[in-house]
């Protein structure tokens, strides 16, 4: 299962208790907690071969062919989650176990950049978030760039997020 690290757990309970969680960036966001209601379209995708190794063939049409397809998703924004939850956004949703190298979150913009995942367990993803909003509207720009050494090519996809509050969560 690849290297084993003494205090490795104690390491990553570390690196996440350092993390920013959903709520502290919603606050600094002043985002309105509640229903939110988001379309993401993907705007730009593309496979990246790695040098030695065949993209298998039709990968790369199959993947362009989704350029301009579209998804609405829904997210309670601002619910409390216990310590070490995914974050979650409008539209967004961040694994709780990546690591968040740099975080900027305010009143208009939020820009996160992170990476999920590692080359020695066999996949990662680097992420570039970009953000403008409101407390009741967000538009994103989410880069993101994984690698499977599985498939042994990296794939490159790039969604816009258009987001809005719908109201109250449904009670639980």
């Amino acid at each position: 299962m690849g290297v084993v690290v003494t205090g490795a757990s104690a390491l990553a309970s570390a690196v996440a208790a350092m993390q920013p969680n959903s709520l502290d960036i919603v606050g600094e966001m002043g985002l309105k907690p509640g229903r939110w209601r988001t379309t993401i379209q993907i705007v730009d995708a593309a496979i990246v071969p790695t040098p030695g190794r065949p993209v298998p063939a039709g990968a790369a049409e199959r993947l362009k062919q989704a350029i301009g397809s579209s998804m609405d998703t829904e997210d309670c924004i601002g619910s409390i989650r216990p310590p070490g939850s995914d974050l979650v956004l409008p539209g967004i949703k961040i694994e709780a176990a990546c690591v968040l190298g740099e975080v900027e979150a305010d009143q208009r913009i939020l820009r996160i950049k992170g990476t999920c995942g590692s080359m020695a367990k066999g996949f990662k993803a680097d992420m570039n978030v970009q953000a403008a909003h409101s407390a009741t509207a967000m538009t994103a720009n989410v880069e993101s760039l994984a690698f499977s050494e599985g498939v042994g090519f990296s794939t490159r996809i790039v969604v816009t997020t258009n987001s809005k509050y719908m109201g109250q969560c449904p009670a639980s």
